[in-house]
C-alpha cells in the first residue's frame, strides 16, 4: 500500500513541478518576446500569431491592455478597427470554469513575475513603447523592408536608393496646437542616422550644387510641440530629393491640408513615399527612368504619394482614405490639390506596397476618394 502512495505522491509532485516549470518558462518567453517587439517591427507585425501559439498558459489580458489603451487614446474604442483577436471576453458570456481559468491565469502571472524577479517598471516601459509603435502603425505596415522606428514616425529604408520606401506618421491635434519655443530654430544641416551604415546613407554633399533640394516625407512642422520629435524629422532617412518649386508650393499646400484634417478630425494617419513611374518610349515599350544625385547616387523619385487615413470619432464609422500622387517637377503652383487625387490601388500597384493591409482591411470597406491616376508627363 505504501508503494502505491509513494508512487502517487511522486507522480503528483512531478506533474506539479512540470506544470510550474512550463508556466515559468512560458512567462519568461512571453516577456522576452515583448522586449524584442519594441526594437524589431518584424516580430511586432507577427505578434498575433506568436501570442496565439502561447495562449494556452498566457491568456489574452496582457496584449489586450496595450490594444485597448491605444484604442482609447485614438477615440475609437468601439469601432471594428480598434478590435483585436486578443480582446478579453466578456465575463457574462463565459462559463464559470472559463472565469476561473482567466482569474487563475492572472494570479499565476503575478506569482511567476514575483518568483522570476520581474521589474514592474520595466514591464510598464515595454508596454508604453509597444503602445507607441501600435499607435503609429494602427493600419498596418505597407512593407517590411528595413523597418526603423522613431519617436514621431516609422519608416522602411531603401539602402540601394538611399531613401525611404515609405514613412508612416500619426499626426495629432494636440501637438499642432502647441509650440515648443526651442522649435523656432531649425537645424542648419540634416542629421546623420548612425544606425545606418554610411555606405547606404545620403550626406549633405549629395544635395550641394544640385538641381534638387532635400524634402521631408514626415514634415517637422507636424511636431512643433516637442523639440526632440521636431529635430528627428531632419534625419537623412526622412529626407528625399525634391524639386524646389514643388517643395515650396504644391507639396507645402498638401502638408497644410494634412494638418487641417488633423485639426478637424483630432488625428490622422499619413503614409508618404516615393514613386518611380514608367514612361512610354515607343508604342509597345515602357521604361523607368530617374535621376540620381551626389556621389552616393541618391535616387530622385519621379513622383511622390501621400495617403491620408482619417478616423471619424463616431462609433462604427468607416475611416476615410485619400490618396495623392504628385510629380517631382515644378508644376503650376495654382493647380487644385484635387487634381492630384489618385486611386489607392494604383498607388499600391506602382509602389509595390499594401496599405491598410490584413484583417482590418477585410472587415472594413474603406471609403476611397479620387479618380484613377493621372499620367503626368515631365
Amino acid at each position: 500500500m505504501s508503494t502505491y502512495i509513494t508512487a502517487t505522491f511522486c507522480a503528483v509532485t512531478g506533474a506539479t513541478f512540470f506544470v510550474l516549470g512550463a508556466l515559468v518558462q512560458q512567462d519568461i518567453s512571453c516577456r522576452r518576446i515583448k522586449a524584442i517587439m519594441v526594437t524589431d517591427p518584424y516580430v511586432y507585425q507577427c505578434r498575433t500569431h506568436i501570442f496565439r501559439a502561447l495562449e494556452l498558459f498566457w491568456g489574452s489580458t496582457k496584449m489586450s491592455v496595450v490594444d485597448n489603451k491605444t484604442a482609447r487614446n485614438s477615440g475609437v474604442e468601439n469601432t471594428p478597427s480598434a478590435k483585436t483577436s486578443f480582446e478579453q471576453p466578456d465575463i457574462g458570456s463565459v462559463s464559470l470554469f472559463e472565469q476561473f481559468t482567466l482569474w487563475s491565469r492572472t494570479k499565476a502571472h503575478k506569482i511567476i513575475a514575483f518568483m522570476t524577479f520581474s521589474a514592474g517598471h520595466r514591464e510598464d516601459n515595454l508596454e508604453k513603447e509597444m503602445e507607441h509603435v501600435s499607435g503609429i502603425m494602427k493600419y498596418g505596415f505597407p512593407g517590411m523592408d528595413e523597418v526603423r522606428v522613431y519617436k514621431n514616425f516609422v519608416l522602411s529604408y531603401d539602402r540601394r536608393n538611399r531613401i525611404a520606401h515609405w514613412v508612416c506618421e500619426h499626426i495629432k491635434k494636440e501637438c499642432l496646437e502647441l509650440r515648443d519655443p526651442k522649435t523656432l530654430h531649425k537645424p542648419s544641416l540634416y542629421i546623420t542616422d548612425t544606425s545606418i551604415l554610411p555606405t547606404f546613407c545620403a550626406t549633405m554633399r549629395d544635395f550641394r550644387n544640385s538641381d534638387w533640394v532635400g524634402g521631408h516625407m514626415a514634415s517637422p512642422q507636424n511636431y512643433k510641440c516637442d523639440v526632440v520629435k521636431f529635430t528627428e524629422a531632419y534625419k537623412f532617412p526622412n529626407i528625399v530629393p525634391i524639386n524646389r518649386g514643388l517643395k515650396n508650393h504644391i507639396w507645402l499646400r498638401l502638408e497644410n491640408y494634412v494638418r487641417e484634417l488633423a485639426l478637424k478630425f483630432g488625428s490622422v494617419y499619413v503614409y508618404t513615399g516615393p514613386l518611380f513611374m514608367p514612361q512610354r518610349i515607343t508604342f509597345r515599350n515602357w521604361s523607368v527612368r530617374y535621376h540620381v544625385t551626389g556621389m552616393n547616387t541618391v535616387a530622385v523619385p519621379t513622383h511622390f504619394f501621400k495617403i491620408i487615413i482619417c478616423d471619424e470619432n463616431v462609433d462604427g464609422a468607416t475611416p476615410l482614405m485619400e490618396g495623392f500622387v504628385v510629380p517631382n517637377a515644378d508644376v503650376d503652383k495654382e493647380m487644385d490639390l484635387r487634381s492630384f487625387l489618385s486611386d489607392i490601388r494604383d498607388i499600391e500597384h506602382f509602389a509595390g506596397l499594401k496599405f491598410y493591409d490584413g484583417q482590418q482591411r477585410d472587415q472594413i470597406d474603406m471609403v476611397v476618394h479620387g479618380p484613377s491616376m493621372t499620367d503626368f508627363e515631365e
